[in-house]
């Protein structure tokens, strides 16, 4: 009966030490951005990010993430909100707006700009979904007079994972 154990224990070691590569599961959820009513001073305003993943048996128990912004209708040096034919420029920053506008501007880690970055980590035998949030800060810069009217964009989250 030992013998047995003891085979029993080795093969239980065994398959721990196997890398499989079950895949982890995750989603991504933003809130609305809303800028409100623009007056020609500058306008911030936030919303929250919240990725939420889980694991299975075998997964690895540190999940390592990057979440990228794309341009919209724009580019990372200025990103702008249309409402044809007019635009206001605005940008992207990470948890808050800089106090020099487009510096450390959230976008896919080219060109200067930043990516939200992270890892979760389970504890051993624990499989419940885990959640991070980030905050998405934007600011409009002061100083533009533009028409009347709902502008908006639309922007890609793109999340990376390993």
């Amino acid at each position: 009966m030992r013998a047995l154990l003891r085979l029993c224990g080795a093969a239980l070691l065994l398959a721990q030490a196997v890398d499989a590569h079950a895949a982890h599961s995750c989603t991504v959820a933003v809130g609305t951005l809303a800028f409100g009513a623009y007056t020609g001073t500058q306008n911030n305003s936030s919303a929250t990010m919240t990725i939420r993943c889980t694991r299975v048996l075998f997964d690895a128990r540190t999940l390592n993430y990057s979440a990228a912004l794309s341009t919209g209708a724009g580019t990372f040096a200025q990103r702008r909100l249309t409402k044809a034919p007019d635009t206001l420029n605005y940008n992207l920053y990470l948890t808050t707006v800089p106090a020099v506008l487009n510096t450390s501007v959230w976008g896919d880690g080219t060109g200067g700009t930043v990516t939200a970055s992270g890892a979760i980590t389970w504890p051993i035998l624990d499989f419940a979904a885990r959640t991070v949030t980030h905050i998405v800060a934007g600011a409009i810069a002061g100083g533009a007079y533009p028409s009347a009217g709902l502008y908006q964009d639309t922007i890609t989250v793109t999340l990376t994972y390993d």
